[in-house]
């Protein structure tokens, strides 16, 4: 099983940042990898730029960024070929194609979002922004985007990454792709990702200790230890990885 905490963390933590100028990205190409500075309005940003390098057949640069946004804090949150298959198969700039991949893995939904929920929005000819759920209440479903702006209402292109918020039966809100998280995480000895900072969690919370490391992402030694004895106290087979009943039992 995979949290969709991870993505959601990875995200939230990008509020803030601003798309860049032309101009400014011409004098320091590093500029894309601040928040604040070189702010303009070309489309430039450090996920269109690494999910372009990662991706060029349908991840453009300079471009249009909501959903290289998404995209990007799912590869970093989860890797390369783990994130394609949340993503229900690869990765896409263009938000009606992003939406189509769900359909056709039969993971769209209209109603009921829940955290870790990719949301799209629709104008008054087709689905042309996305962003990610990172919380829901009865009245108001809660999001971070990137290239919009922080009004509660549909900015399809904005220039920022921001929390927003919308009530539930927003009229904008075409519906939700749900990624799989209940695919098993890749996390096994070696592994240095999210994945495993939040394994590390789970075990420190259930009173596991890593006093050496912590939860420093790198499933080493000393993670391996603390999993095989989490294995054993709870009878779970022992494994190099965390399995589908591990993560169950974590949880």
């Amino acid at each position: 099983m995979i949290s969709p905490d991870v993505v959601i963390n990875i995200a939230l933590n990008e509020e803030g940042y601003f798309e860049k100028s032309r101009s400014a990205y011409i004098i320091d190409k590093d500029v894309i990898y601040s928040k604040f500075e070189g702010a303009g309005k070309d489309n430039i940003t450090k996920y269109g730029f690494e999910m372009h390098n990662l991706y060029p057949q349908t991840m453009d640069f300079p471009a249009a960024w909501c959903d290289a946004f998404v995209d990007w804090c799912f590869f970093k949150a989860y890797g390369l070929d783990k994130s394609k298959e949340l993503l229900c198969g690869r990765f896409d700039d263009y938000t009606v194609s992003s939406a189509q991949l769900y359909k056709n893995k039969k993971r769209w939904i209209t109603k009921n979002p829940v955290p870790g929920d990719q949301i799209f929005f629709k104008n008054s000819s087709r689905i042309c922004h996305t962003g990610l759920v990172y919380k829901v209440d009865k009245k108001y479903v809660y999001t971070i985007e990137g290239n919009t702006s922080n009004k509660d209402v549909l900015v399809a292109n904005g220039g920022i990454v921001a929390k927003k918020k919308y009530s539930i039966n927003y009229s904008n809100i075409a519906g939700y792709g749900r990624p799989n998280y209940d695919v098993r995480a890749t996390c096994q000895f070696g592994d240095c990702n999210a994945n495993v900072t939040y394994l590390q969690q789970r075990l420190m919370a259930k009173g596991y200790q890593l006093p050496k490391n912590g939860a420093d992402g790198d499933f080493g030694n000393e993670t391996l230890m603390a999993l095989k004895q989490f294995m054993y106290d709870n009878k779970i087979t022992q494994s190099l990885f965390c399995t589908k009943e591990c993560w169950e039992k974590l949880l």
